[in-house]
């Protein structure tokens, strides 16, 4: 499986994480209307969460753990990489680490938190990464692109030629 490993400000996990959650959520109104139910509305959409862990093992555990420290330690956002999921422009929220009593393993917990100061809710890098058992179709439909924009910006004839992790550009 090719596969791009999670990065985030010039830090690159050297295993991807072992966990990872993504939240995305809307916040809803409800408002009462007499003698009838109550109508629901979409107010907005919240700022994507995405969260998870892994470890760090061997003998250089703990300088692995001091760069991801230096990279949640540094300000502002900066676009969060992941072989899940579309880049998006993150915080590092929040960090947790727990070593083991002969220091040869350290595991973390991290949570990222979307930047969103305006009403663009897509960031676009003008590619995706395909999922596993997509083909090129899938992608197109998955990102709201025509089909013959794929295939003509990947000079791809085969719409079979894709395999899961593999940089799909969209236009």
């Amino acid at each position: 499986m090719k596969c791009i490993k999670m990065s985030y400000k010039g830090f690159e996990f050297p295993v991807n994480v072992s966990s990872i959650k993504a939240c995305f959520s809307k916040n809803i109104s409800t408002l009462p209307i007499p003698k009838r139910s109550a109508k629901a509305q979409e107010i907005c959409f919240n700022p994507t969460v995405i969260s998870g862990g892994g470890s760090f093992t061997g003998e250089n555990a703990n300088e692995k753990a001091h760069m991801l420290m230096t990279a949640f330690q540094s300000r502002g956002a900066a676009y969060l990489f992941s072989p899940l999921f579309s880049p998006m422009r993150m915080f590092f929220g929040d960090l947790q680490l727990s070593a083991d009593s002969l220091g040869n393993r350290i595991d973390y917990t991290f949570t990222f938190v979307e930047e969103v100061n305006s009403k663009r809710r897509h960031y676009d890098f003008g590619y995706t990464f395909a999922l596993p058992n997509e083909n090129l179709y899938d992608v197109a439909n998955r990102c709201g692109v025509k089909i013959e924009e794929i295939v003509e910006a990947n000079g791809c004839r085969d719409l079979f030629s894709v395999s899961e992790g593999d940089k799909v550009w969209l236009n």
